[in-house]
């Protein structure tokens, strides 16, 4: 019987640590090994290490007392004492010392459950009488249709670690194979065939000490406990093999989980993207200037990297302004295109480089690992749609601009003068409108040739452009030419139209004495509102008005046509 517990010393036992010692306290003599009390005890989840079991029973036995608990060999632990419902065995004292040996190695390995606690049952019972150094359960892999001899699989062992096992020799047949020499130092081992209901399926191997001699009674005896254990080794072999498979099945099926998630994260990663590109597509198409362009494409750039923002700037000192937005469209200062953060693309926009820069103005380091060709595409699609936006505005300006002056022409003229009385209308200012044409052109074009005309309207043309900053020149037709004045608010329209008039009839005066043949000029303005409120009448009347230029030079000097 096992001894008892004090009930003081049972109540004072956590959950844990009661439900170990009652696992041994209802099989009194079994033994179970470590993996055995994690499965009952922790269950099959629990995946940490088993010398946490180590741990619970020095604490049981420092509650309890060191006697309650018992180590076998530190292969595991059971609760010493004969199993109540064992039944007596009056004549057990007839039987020979081996069937008493045998007999009790039977009611071992019938507590235990698993390979390596049967085997250790068995080398805790022969190791006194025999003096074995180890015994083990080896097997023979599959080899297929190759000949050559495959080493032994050790599918358990006890004793000796140091002995190698898979250096036995081959068992041919269902024979066993007695080795009086084996190995260094020279010691004695038996290989025992376990046949089951069809063929052999293990080896019992067992090594002796060196020098040791065994005879045949010693095989016999050997013989018959391989006979014993073939069942119940075969069994918890086979449970053994059974939880392996399980555990490798949970180990791929945990893996398996992880790749579908990681998959569908990056499925759902590739979703969002394609979604982000095709709203940059759509935001591009929607944009009608560069700023305008860079306002709605850099923020969702920003987003599909996933760096805070994102700023763009162009190598060509002509080309589009630098900017820089946050992925909520705010605009920010942009970084210093020397900042090794973040990750940058570079493209060609009209034979000139333009560079992206995705970066976190936080100063943390974000971002998506996709983020370098996702940005590179995208960059492509927003420089493709800055090339059309620079080409059309270099198309709009050729069809505003005079080939030969490079003044705004009567398109830009008429379209500047709208905006121009919109702006008045809206804002109650005012603008004054003058019209200067040389009268004689088609005069001095035939007396002193088409390049003499030409140097007198390209002079005509940088004297009225460099006027002032603010007002805008154009060229009419050959030599007519308009100047947009704008007068700003609370100015006296008539006393700034006067003052402008003395100062460009000096300039007049000027060119008209700098030319080196007689010019004849006409000269007239008008102003809005005074004078009008609408584009067509504003401009007729201004046509209306022209009259002979009245300089100040001699009459001699200047030419009527």
């Amino acid at each position: 019987m096992s001894a008892a517990v004090d009930s003081s010393a049972r109540a004072s036992l956590t959950a844990k640590e009661e439900a170990l010692f009652e696992l041994l306290d209802r099989h009194p003599g079994r033994l179970f090994s470590r993996s055995e009390i994690l499965e009952r005890v922790w269950g099959l989840e629990f995946d940490g290490d088993d010398r946490i079991v180590d741990a619970y029973v020095k604490r049981i036995r420092r509650k309890t007392g060191e006697h309650l608990i018992e180590t076998v060999r530190g292969a595991g632990y059971r609760r010493p004492g004969v199993p109540l419902h064992q039944q007596s065995l009056p004549h057990a004292r007839h039987l020979s010392a081996d069937a008493r040996m045998l007999l009790d190695l039977g009611r071992r390995i019938l507590r235990v459950a698993s390979t390596d606690g049967v085997l250790q049952e068995v080398e805790a019972t022969l190791a006194g009488a025999l003096f074995l150094r180890g015994v083990a359960l080896l097997t023979r892999p599959d080899a297929g249709a190759s000949r050559l001899p495959m080493p032994w699989l050790v599918r358990g062992a006890a004793g000796s670690t140091s002995i190698p096992w898979s250096d036995l020799p081959e068992v041919l047949g269902p024979e066993p194979r007695y080795l009086h020499a084996w190995g260094t130092p020279s010691q004695p081992a038996a290989l025992l065939p376990l046949a089951g209901a069809d063929a052999v399926w293990g080896t019992l191997a067992v090594v002796g000490a060196p020098g040791v001699t065994w005879d045949v009674n010693t095989y016999a005896q050997l013989e018959a406990v391989a006979s014993l254990v073939n069942p119940a080794l075969r069994l918890n072999m086979e449970i053994d093999l059974r939880r392996t498979a399980e555990q490798e099945l949970r180990v791929l099926n945990a893996g398996l989980e992880k790749r579908v998630e990681q998959r569908t994260e990056q499925l759902l990663r590739a979703i969002q993207h394609a979604e982000l590109l095709n709203l940059l597509s759509r935001q591009l198409e929607q944009a009608h200037s560069v700023p305008d362009l860079l306002r709605r494409g850099l923020p969702i750039l920003a987003r599909l990297t996933g760096f805070g923002a994102c700023a763009a700037w162009s190598a060509d000192p002509h080309g589009p302004a630098l900017g820089a937005y946050r992925q909520d469209g705010v605009p920010l200062e942009a970084p210093d295109p020397g900042l090794p953060d973040g990750v940058r693309v570079r493209c060609d926009v009209n034979g000139h480089g333009l560079t992206l820069h995705a970066f976190d103005p936080d100063g943390r380091q974000r971002g998506s690992p996709e983020a370098a060709p996702l940005l590179e595409t995208a960059a492509q699609s927003l420089a493709l749609h800055l090339s059309r936006h620079l080409h059309l505005q270099a198309m709009e300006r050729t069809a505003l601009t005079d080939e030969s002056t490079g003044l705004g022409n009567r398109q830009a003229f008429l379209a500047d003068f709208t905006a121009e009385v919109a702006f008045a209308a809206r804002h109650g200012g005012g603008f004054a409108v003058s019209i200067v044409e040389v009268a004689n052109i088609r005069f001095l074009n035939a007396t002193v040739g088409y390049a003499g005309g030409n140097d007198l309207i390209l002079n005509l043309a940088r004297l009225l452009d460099g006027r002032r900053v603010e007002d805008r020149a154009y060229r009419l037709n050959g030599a007519t030419f308009a100047v947009l004045l704008r007068i700003p608010a609370g100015l006296d329209r008539a006393a700034a139209l006067r003052g402008w008039r003395q100062r460009l009839l000096g300039r007049l005066d000027e060119f008209v004495a700098g030319a080196p043949f007689p010019v004849d000029l006409l000269v007239s303005d008008s102003v809005c509102p005074e004078d009008g409120t609408h584009v067509s009448e504003l401009f007729k009347l201004a046509l209306d008005r022209l009259a002979p230029f009245a300089g100040r030079l001699p009459q001699g000097r200047r030419y009527h046509g």
